[in-house]
């Protein structure tokens, strides 16, 4: 009975970083998008011109915000394992709160 509760209480676990990671994930590329977005509609109010002209343009800095934004969550990841790998080298210890920074545990791939 309680390996049972273990393997209950693992998959929990291992559901709620799934949860994490595809909210984490999802945050950055709607921040990424509504950027990119708002973006080109300043690029329009700058140049005293309709908002919503040349649409196309607007679905193009959606969908590459969202992708900056998906692409800077992976950057950041590496950068701080790669920062840890130097602190360790030198004999220091990890950076403060990088187990969770941003509610994710970062480790090294094997």
């Amino acid at each position: 009975k309680h390996s049972n509760h273990k393997t209950h209480n693992n998959r929990f676990q291992n559901s709620l970083r799934l949860r994490r990671k595809s909210i984490m994930g999802l945050t950055a590329m709607i921040v990424g998008s509504v950027s990119g977005v708002g973006m080109q509609m300043m690029n329009n109010a700058l140049q005293k011109v309709p908002l919503s002209r040349k649409p196309w343009l607007h679905v193009t800095y959606f969908f590459f915000g969202a992708w900056v934004g998906q692409r800077w969550v992976a950057f950041e990841k590496e950068l701080v394992i790669d920062i840890n790998e130097i602190r360790g080298d030198r004999g220091l210890p990890p950076m403060v709160a990088t187990n969770r920074m941003l509610g994710l545990k970062y480790e090294n791939p094997k």
